[in-house]
This record gives C-alpha cells, structure tokens and sequence, in this order.
C-alpha cells in the first residue's frame, strides 16, 4: 500500500517503555524480560515469540509464553489484538501439522486431514527456540502471520499464561486526496489503487464506484479486511 509516513518501523517495550526499532527490539527483550520477572512463584520455562504480519515488516510484536500454556492461548490473543472479526476459523501450522480448534473444525470424523492436530496442545510440546510457524484468521479473506521462537527462558510471569512484551508503533498513512493523516482506508481501492487511505474530510467523496466501502486506519495486519475495525 501507498501513503506511509514513517518507514522504519519501532516499537516500545511494555516492559520499560524502550523505544526502539524491530530488530533492536529482539536484542532489548533478551535482558530485559529477566529483569521484569515476578519475584514470588516457581520458575517455569518460558518462550519468547515474535510474531509478524507474513507480507509486510510493519506489524509485529512479541509475547512471553509459558510452555505449559496452549496454541488456544494464543489464538485467543492474536484475536482480541489483532484479528477477531466474525468469529472466523483460524489455524497454526508446525511443520506438517495443522492445529485447530476440533469443535470449530469437525475434525475427527471418518474424512479429517490425518495431519490436524487439536489447537488444545502445550506449547512446550511442539515448540522450542529456533522454530518457525504460521497463523492463519479466516480461510477465505485470510490474515496470514509468521512466528518465530526468538529466544527460551526459566521465569516467573505469574498465573497468566502470556505477557505482551512489545508491539509496533502504528504506522502513520498519508491521505490520498490532501496529504494529512489518514483515518480510513477504502476497502475497493486498496485493490486498485496504490494509495487506499483517506482522512476524515476526503473519506466519504473520495473518487471511487463505492465510497460507502471505508473501515477505520487500525494498528493491525487486519486493516481493511472483512469487517475489521479494531481490538477487542
């Protein structure tokens, strides 16, 4: 997509509030979620996961995860911050596997995919440092997302199963008509126009077949898809 302000991407901790950029970021969390451990509790191994928009370097964030906490754990996270809309399947694929939610997908019976895998499963038993996985939110106006296991640990988060250790700053969109911030994107031209971003003055008579088609400018991989407008 056209209009972006700011190209490099930065993010802050929401440990200490560091600003830095997405490689920088990795670097920073390595000390740094140590340090911001619980001091009562037992230790338990931990990942660290970066999480990525698959086609564009301008969403992401990192999450601190126990291993005895479940991919559905995270499927609910990545829902409420970046995904859910209208209640659409998703999946995680490692390796040949697919996980998925077995009631939502009617796996098990005489036709299932021998290579589905029940989304219930502990995270410490198909994953660990170095991995690379995959997320997908709705099969039909898909938001794809990569996942990496940057980085493995003993601590103390206490009894939740994850923390948000960082997030990217929102990209700012320049609008198409006069330059300032853009505050929706058209969902008919952002597939035929390199610019699909609009202020709030140029949003409704913009030049476009269906000016009705606008969804709020959201910090999100999901911006402008389906019925997105927002966290939970």
């Amino acid at each position: 997509m056209g209009g972006m302000v700011r190209f490099t991407s930065y993010g802050v901790c929401e440990l200490c509030g560091k600003r830095t950029t997405k490689a920088g970021m990795t670097r920073h969390l390595g000390g740094c979620a140590g340090a911001h451990d619980l001091s009562e509790g037992k230790p338990a191994r931990l990942l660290r996961i970066r999480i990525e928009d698959a086609w564009s370097p301008l969403f992401w964030m990192d999450v601190e995860m126990k291993a005895v906490s479940r991919l559905e754990d995270l499927d609910d996270f990545l829902r409420g911050v970046w995904l859910e809309c209208c209640g659409h399947l998703s999946a995680f694929y490692i390796g040949d596997a697919t996980y998925m939610l077995t009631e939502a997908a009617g796996m098990g019976g005489p036709f299932a995919d021998p290579g589905e895998r029940d989304m219930r499963v502990k995270l410490g038993n198909v994953l660990s440092e170095g991995v690379r996985f995959h997320h997908v939110y709705d099969f039909r106006t898909s938001t794809d997302l990569k996942l990496r296991v940057a980085g493995e640990r003993k601590g103390n988060i206490g009894r939740r199963p994850l923390r948000l250790l960082s997030q990217n700053e929102a990209p700012v969109w320049e609008c198409d008509v006069c330059g300032g911030e853009a505050t929706q994107i058209c969902t008919m031209c952002m597939y035929e126009k390199e610019n699909p971003f609009y202020c709030e003055a140029h949003a409704e008579n913009h030049d476009c077949d269906e000016p009705e088609m606008l969804l709020p400018v959201v910090n999100s991989p999901r911006m402008g898809m389906c019925g997105y407008t927002g966290s939970l």
